[in-house]
């Protein structure tokens, strides 16, 4: 037979009690599996059949990293099949024809291999059959638990009779070899044996006929694991043997159990375990991966340095707002261009108005210097305060205008004819600040408006005719 079902066999690999199995591959999808067929001669044997489609259902509700993975179940013809996925790599029975494995390696094996099984029992599938022949190691590391031929569900009907058992006598617990109902524990104590096998290079118990091991299995203790190899740490020696127990109740309660005690002895070692999430693992398993981040990395966290160190300073640029100053302190600021010019009808120019840092105030002489006026600037829009009268000037010369220091603001004086027909002079004091505004509305300058000298007006006691003649004169 070439072709069973969309697969097509390629060559035998291996044989079992129920069935041989097959190397194979896919025509639809194109991908190797391990075909297992029953043999043609136990097709009329029911309850073979039915623990053949056990197993189907057993697996295909698996779904694990740890367990091999069923992908079709079928019967062509009086030929019953499965399609399982292929692991190339070697069976741990294999392995171990070499001898005992080092004991972080033979530890590493278990906690993966504790992992399937704590995954199968959540689901409430027990194997019944864990051997060395049933745990294949991939070529990249990882194990696989193979083989739930004589898996049971637990919940449904048993598919031996009470007192008979089915397992591999080496491997299997006392409460199965008597032919009491086992659980997950019995798993514990297969693995336990496993264990033992791989540290030390023996079974746990050895005997010329199947009697001599029964025996062994349910009244033996095993042999210490430190007389054969005392390289094995005592504490490790301690889990298996707990692990083998005879009676289940002393066994670890779960696999998850098992496994933690395993992983907490290696983390004491020195040495953390090469679980599937481990950068060991990855290294052994995928070091192409390994290697590519490695390199993209470094690579992508120097392409995110150089667009920051190259990226423009887009940040807003803010400027230090300058205090307005009052109109007493915009004197030590230097004035506009023109302010001081002659002619008062030329436009001033404050856009270049630029102020200066305060400078101290001009020393003067002793001299009483006269209030002068400030006339507000018409620009500014604002009311003019409340205005004080003050008496007029009196006679002043040159000598009261005192001239500051050089390089200080000249102050400019009134020169004294034109002080002498001066009206009273109001003074303003403000202390409002000058607001700069961007444009200016020019105004034309303010025009003095000169008044004539008020006419003398009539007193009752004058006459009106003396007081005509005194105003128009005589003509």
């Amino acid at each position: 037979m070439d072709v069973i079902g969309p697969y097509k066999i390629i060559e035998k690999i291996g044989e079992g009690g129920m069935g041989e199995v097959y190397k194979g591959l896919d025509t639809m999808l194109e991908r190797e599996v391990a075909i297992k067929l029953m043999r043609p001669e136990l097709i009329n044997r029911q309850e073979i059949v039915d623990r053949f489609k056990s197993e189907a259902i057993a697996t295909g509700r698996l779904n694990h990293s740890n367990i091999t993975t069923l992908y079709n179940f079928g019967q062509e013809n009086d030929q019953y099949y499965m399609a399982l996925e292929f692991v190339p790599g070697k069976e741990l029975e294999k392995i171990l024809q070499n001898g005992a494995l080092p004991w972080r390696k033979a530890v590493e094996y278990a906690i993966a291999a504790l992992e399937g099984l704590e995954y199968a029992h959540q689901l409430g599938i027990v194997h019944r059959d864990l051997k060395p022949s049933n745990i294949m190691v991939h070529d990249q590391g990882t194990v696989k638990i193979m083989d739930f031929g004589i898996a049971r569900i637990l919940g449904k009907a048993r598919l031996t009779k009470t007192g008979n058992f089915i397992g591999t006598l080496e491997y299997t617990p006392p409460e199965q070899i008597q032919g009491k109902e086992g659980d997950a524990r019995s798993d514990i104590y297969s693995l336990g044996a496993v264990l033992y096998e791989m540290l030390t290079g023996n079974t746990l118990f050895t005997g010329t006929t199947e009697f001599e091991l029964m025996n062994a299995q349910i009244k033996e203790k095993p042999r210490a694991l430190r007389k054969l190899k005392p390289e094995i740490p005592a504490k490790l020696e301690k889990i298996v043997l707990q692990a083998v127990e005879k009676d289940p109740a002393k066994r670890f309660t779960s696999a998850k159990e098992f496994s933690t005690a395993l992983q907490q002895l290696v983390r004491e070692s020195g040495h953390e375990p090469k679980s599937p999430g481990s950068l060991a693992y990855f290294w052994k398993n995928y070091p192409a991966v390994v290697i590519a981040v490695a390199l993209l990395v470094p690579g992508g966290v120097f392409i995110l340095w150089h667009m920051d160190t190259t990226a423009p300073d887009t940040a807003p640029q803010t400027a230090a707002i300058q205090p307005e100053q009052s109109t007493q302190q915009q004197i030590t600021s230097s004035p506009p261009p023109n302010l001081l010019s002659d002619d008062l009808s030329a436009p001033v120019d404050y856009e270049s108005y630029a102020p200066m840092d305060p400078q101290p105030q001009p020393e003067f002489s002793d001299a009483k210097i006269p209030q002068l006026a400030l006339i507000p600037d018409p620009g500014l829009g604002q009311p003019l305060p409340d205005l004080e009268e003050v008496e007029p000037f009196t006679d002043i010369d040159d000598s009261d205008f005192a001239t500051p220091k050089t390089g200080q603001i000249p102050i400019p004086v009134r020169k004294p004819e034109s002080i002498k027909n001066m009206q009273p002079v109001r003074t303003v004091e403000t202390t409002q600040p000058r607001k700069a505004t961007s444009q200016r509305t020019e105004q034309p300058a303010p025009v003095r408006q000169q008044t004539s000298p008020a006419a003398p007006q009539p007193n009752d006691d004058e006459d009106i005719g003396e007081w005509a003649k005194g105003f128009f004169g005589e003509n």
